[in-house]
């Protein structure tokens, strides 16, 4: 089974046409792609974690910070790294992106 992150290096590595551009410096578009994959990111696991949270403690009893007290350990916390490390490649795949920039300017 392939993890999430090889299947996001993969798609990057058959991307295919030009990439479009919405500003004329390369590393402000960079910077703006990052951004807003980070705020999707973060939009997503906030909504996921209060949802858990708010379920897990009216289940068991306990409070919400007694949940988020909790380290993880052993298999959990090597899915949690690989998780991770998915968010980190999705954050930076215009960065790790092969196709050449647009209208001329230079791919450095």
């Amino acid at each position: 089974m392939t993890s999430s992150s090889d299947a996001i290096v993969e798609m990057i590595r058959l991307a295919r046409g030009e990439r479009p551009f919405s500003f004329s410096c390369q590393e402000a578009e960079t910077v703006l792609n990052m951004t807003l994959s980070l705020a999707v990111e973060l939009s997503v696991a906030n909504d996921k974690i209060a949802r858990l949270e708010s379920s897990v403690a009216a289940l068991s009893g306990k409070s919400v910070a007694d949940w988020q007290a909790q380290a993880l350990a052993g298999e959990d916390a090597a899915e949690r790294a690989q998780a991770s490390e998915a968010m980190l490649l999705r954050v930076l795949r215009i960065v790790l992106d092969p196709r050449r920039p647009v209208d001329g300017r230079n791919g450095a």
